[in-house]
């Protein structure tokens, strides 16, 4: 095998899976290669906090077995994939990051993680999540590429363990953004589906209104295949994509090297000729005010009557949050929800005129691991209300949203797109994707 061969499948999870398929390794070398470079770097980066090698490794060695026994093999036989550590899996302590949940051992895995392995993969551990994950900083993670910078969050350890090459796959979940942002801060692919299409049993809770599970990569290409293991049913397949969406206030709004991903984006779909139409979406500073009176509101309600004992146990950010929403009105909140139903229809009305719409992931380029605030368009800003500006909506309006580097771009750390497609509409959003990339 060459060194070149034996790198790509070290870095792709489609191709892994096609080495795996053809007998280019084995699935135990494959696995015994991750859990080494796990062992290697993970002390330093903190993205895992349960490595689970043993297990890892008697799940490879079976899979191995019906190799050669010329059985037929599920989707992700042998992919080595990290899950949250909101998510239950079997055996080991799932803390969601809450000091209070250490000793949580669940008997039972996740409907996730069970479903990652009836589809084959090999689960090698649990990714360290920002506590309960109410924050985007996950700051007990260190960024791979650069340890003054946040990794983001909630799902920090599952997008930094991905750009650290210790998993070819991970999940994570998504209540403002926490899939989105550290794929964006990390340089990886995410992708939130649509609400409720896949389901969230055995996970920690956050909002169950807003709450979803999805596929992190280091590639489209990877979250397809992640995807399509995953879903509930077949993915129909999408059209070629002929109009895309974008609003420019949801661009200006970004700093330079991001909004010079989206041109580069634009142009690239336009040589495949996709036309570019500029679209109305709702206003930012409403987006937020809305989530920030529904998120508080049902967070507080939620954690206060099923963990009244243990709130102090929370994270200040947390109990600050708590604080803040018994100040808050009935009717505020009630206002929020006319609020919701009205943006996602204006949602759903942009998406009967085009295939997709496109939108910077982030405001910010870089951000800190340590800053308080963040300047978004020459105002300084909360630092978790400053990363969901542009991803918290679609949490509410439950349409499904992959994001994206874009290859080329000058930094790949500043230049995260959302593509986000209709209702059930996953693969659209991937075909999107997928040509955005394909022309690089």
């Amino acid at each position: 095998m060459s060194a070149d061969t034996r790198h790509i499948f070290e870095t792709s999870a489609v191709a892994a899976l096609a080495a795996i398929r053809r007998r280019d390794v084995s699935t135990q070398d494959l696995t015994w290669r991750f859990l080494a470079r796990i062992g290697q770097d993970n002390g330093h980066l903190h993205a895992l906090r349960h490595v689970m090698a043993e297990r890892a490794m008697e799940e490879a060695a079976a899979l191995d077995r019906r190799i050669r026994a010329g059985e037929d093999l599920p989707p992700l036989a042998g992919l080595p994939v990290v899950v949250k550590e909101n998510c239950d899996t079997a055996g080991v302590p799932c803390s969601a990051g809450l000091a209070f949940r250490t000793s949580h051992i669940p008997a039972r895995d996740s409907w996730i993680t069970a479903r990652l392995r009836a589809a084959g993969a090999i689960i090698v551990g649990l990714s360290v999540s920002d506590p309960g994950a109410f924050s985007t900083r996950t700051a007990e993670v260190t960024h791979p590429w650069d340890p003054d910078l946040t990794v983001g969050g909630s799902s920090g350890g599952s997008a930094a363990a991905l750009a650290a090459g210790l998993c070819l796959g991970a999940i994570g979940t998504d209540t403002g953004g926490s899939i989105r942002i550290p794929s964006a801060c990390c340089g990886t692919v995410g992708l939130k589906p649509t609400f409720d299409a896949l389901p969230m049993d055995g996970i920690f809770p956050l909002v169950k209104s807003l709450d979803h599970v999805g596929p992190m990569a280091r590639s489209v290409e990877d979250v397809k295949v992640l995807w399509r293991a995953l879903a509930l049913a077949s993915p129909a397949p999408a059209n070629s994509p002929r109009r895309i969406g974008f609003d420019p206030s949801w661009v200006e709004c970004a700093d330079a090297p991001i909004r010079e991903a989206m041109t580069i984006a634009l142009e690239r779909l336009a040589a495949r000729n996709v036309t570019a139409v500029e679209v109305r979406l709702p206003a930012l500073d409403d987006v937020v005010a809305m989530h920030g009176r529904i998120f508080l509101t049902e967070a507080t309600a939620y954690h206060c009557a099923h963990h009244p004992d243990d709130i102090a146990a929370y994270p200040a950010l947390a109990q600050e949050w708590f604080a803040a929403a018994r100040q808050m009105s009935v009717a505020a909140y009630v206002d929020a929800c006319v609020e919701r139903a009205a943006m996602t229809k204006a949602v759903d009305d942009v998406l009967q005129t085009v295939d997709a719409i496109l939108a910077p992931t982030l405001c910010v380029t870089r951000p800190h691991k340590m800053a308080e605030t963040l300047r978004v368009a020459g105002v300084e800003q909360d630092f978790t209300m400053g990363l969901v500006r542009l991803t918290c909506l679609f949490d509410h309006t439950g349409h499904p949203v992959l994001s994206l580097p874009v290859r080329g771009a000058a930094d790949p750390l500043a230049s995260s797109l959302q593509v986000i497609g209709p209702q059930g509409g996953e693969e659209h959003a991937i075909s999107v994707a997928d040509l955005i990339q394909s022309a690089f």
